[in-house]
């Protein structure tokens, strides 16, 4: 990556910091400093500190394909964090590629009563719907510094196995498919459990497919590709059936859109 030096990269210095390691949900997997995400400092927050495990993550320099930004699902002691950079990086999406529990992802969406504080971000899920495995939620996040309410899709497919892959593409494919209007200047919150493993393989599926469609022919290279985001977030794409996952639901989208182009 030509903006990245290459000293610089590899290097987890921040994330290693004695008062940031209890912020890790796997102390093996971490941002790199060069490109993680940073929160703006405010004065009410407890941490006084910028640091979240989440990195920003792009397929290419230039800005016409999507960016996203991969992390972890939030721990308990991280949910303002989380929302302070959904809120920060105007995010109107977050994908969601596990399911909640108390050992891979807490719940940081108020699903009980519909409306939490987290800190000081007030989070208010007003409608939900559940369609090709898929939980859409249409979420309100308002700070209670600013009257300014942040619209939020939250998607969740709670089907994709840890470490594994789903037996069919389809879900995968109808994220994608549900994002492809959102021409996004603002980047995509992807997370899994580490936001590594799934979170590699769909942000893989998505830009690849989106640039396929852009006429970028460097997308052809699968191989190119996963090195280059494993190169802004360590062990991106986990597993060899993970890797074969992402060259199957490409050709079966591509597949789709030439046959409904005929």
């Amino acid at each position: 990556m030509g903006t990245m030096r290459q000293g610089q990269r590899n290097r987890f210095n921040v994330a290693c910091d004695a008062t940031n390691m209890g912020k890790n949900r796997y102390i093996d997997v971490l941002p790199y400093d060069d490109n993680r995400v940073r929160l703006k400092l405010s004065t009410s927050q407890i941490s006084s500190n910028d640091y979240i495990n989440a990195s920003f993550i792009k397929a290419t320099e230039d800005n016409r394909s999507t960016r996203f930004i991969s992390t972890q699902g939030p721990l308990v002691k991280t949910f303002e964090d989380f929302w302070e950079m959904v809120c920060e990086n105007q995010c109107r999406v977050i994908v969601m590629l596990t399911q909640f529990d108390s050992v891979k992802c807490d719940e940081y969406l108020p699903l009980l009563n519909g409306q939490d504080v987290y800190g000081k971000y007030n989070v208010e899920i007003t409608k939900k719907r559940y369609c090709h495995q898929l939980w859409l939620r249409d979420v309100k996040v308002q700070c209670n510094e600013s009257d300014k309410i942040h619209s939020v899709l939250h998607i969740e497919y709670p089907d994709w196995p840890d470490h594994g892959v789903p037996t069919s593409t389809d879900a995968v494919r109808q994220i994608r498919k549900r994002l492809h209007n959102v021409r996004e200047e603002h980047p995509i919150v992807v997370h899994c459990s580490a936001g590594i493993g799934r979170t590699g393989a769909y942000i893989t599926i998505h830009s690849t497919i989106e640039r396929i469609l852009l006429g970028d022919t460097s997308s052809y290279d699968l191989v190119e590709t996963v090195k280059k985001f494993r190169s802004q977030r360590n062990g991106m794409v986990q597993t060899e059936d993970q890797y074969m996952f992402c060259f199957r639901a490409i050709v079966d989208e591509l597949k789709d859109l030439l046959k409904s182009n005929h």
